[in-house]
């Protein structure tokens, strides 16, 4: 019945964070398009030009979720500048900017809400390009001061995205995001996830904590004399390591100590099996001491 319960317990977590609000999260309840954190370009040449669609298309969405294919780039130039941003045809691209000094993105990694680690690549040139709002071959293009958004369904194809200085002078200086349009379809997805997450949560909550008692055994565990985790609590605190789960699913690391503690202590184990998650996740093991202290009362 405890493993039951702590069970439902896990399953209640993993639907309530790794769908529920994470679904929710996505859905156009938090905005129209999902967007990554201000990326600043600041870059002596004339043009950054990228042909990385998948960067064009950046989210963070569940994995369970195929992006649209809806992109949104919102830039604003540094001062009172006035920015361009155009999306065309990769080839017409590299005939505009032929000769031109400019820097490519070549490779880019993120995190969580950030783009880091941009990595660009400098072509060198001595070219004066038109300005690029005068040329016919952009598909999709936003030009002018304050914060620009452009918007674009990818199509088949090689496109490159392409921000400069309005007048194509060089020093590009500009704050820029990338991302993709929410879809409606998480908001059910997550509402749904959520109701039946917490159904399990409280259920396999109550079904360990409504099992009886048995005070009349010793204690399995006890660190340098002293009782430390009794077996009247032993389904409190099932309870409560499976509640830390939630914690290691934000950070991939650390998933299954809090498990491998109570097996071990169900076990009456006192040897490497406690040890090693002791010294593995000395933070999640400290919270849960603070949790069963706050529990029972002190």
């Amino acid at each position: 019945m405890v493993g039951f319960g702590v069970g439902l317990v896990v399953v209640g977590l993993v639907l309530v964070y790794n769908y529920g609000l994470t679904s929710l999260f996505h859905s156009p309840l938090f905005g129209e398009y999902n967007l990554s954190d201000p990326l600043t370009i600041e870059v002596s040449s004339r043009a950054v030009v990228t042909d990385d669609v998948e960067l064009l298309g950046w989210n963070t969405m569940p994995e369970f979720v195929s992006p649209p294919d809806d992109v949104r780039v919102e830039g604003v130039a540094a001062g009172s500048d006035s920015l361009f941003m155009g999306i065309a045809p990769a080839d017409a691209v590299a005939g505009y900017l032929d000769g031109v000094v400019r820097d490519e993105i070549t490779d880019w990694d993120s995190f969580q809400d950030d783009i880091t680690e941009v990595v660009y690549t400098r072509n060198e040139g001595a070219t004066d390009p038109a300005a690029p709002g005068t040329e016919g071959f952009w598909v999709a293009s936003v030009s002018g001061s304050g914060e620009q958004t452009l918007d674009w369904t990818i199509e088949s194809g090689e496109w490159a995205l392409v921000i400069m200085n309005a007048d194509g002078s060089p020093g590009v200086s500009a704050d820029v995001r990338f991302g993709v349009a929410t879809l409606s379809g998480l908001f059910p997805i997550g509402l749904a996830s959520l109701v039946v997450g917490l159904v399990a949560l409280i259920g396999g909550g109550r079904l360990v904590s409504s099992l009886p008692s048995r005070r009349d055994e010793t204690p399995r565990w006890t660190l340098w004399g002293r009782s430390v985790l009794p077996t009247t609590v032993e389904g409190r605190v099932a309870v409560l390591c499976a509640m830390l789960v939630f914690f290691p699913f934000t950070t991939g690391t650390m998933f299954g100590a809090p498990i491998f503690l109570f097996l071990a202590v169900r076990k009456g184990d006192r040897g490497l099996l406690l040890v090693l998650p002791l010294l593995v996740s000395i933070i999640p093991i400290a919270l849960i001491g603070f949790l069963v202290w706050g529990v029972l009362g002190g």
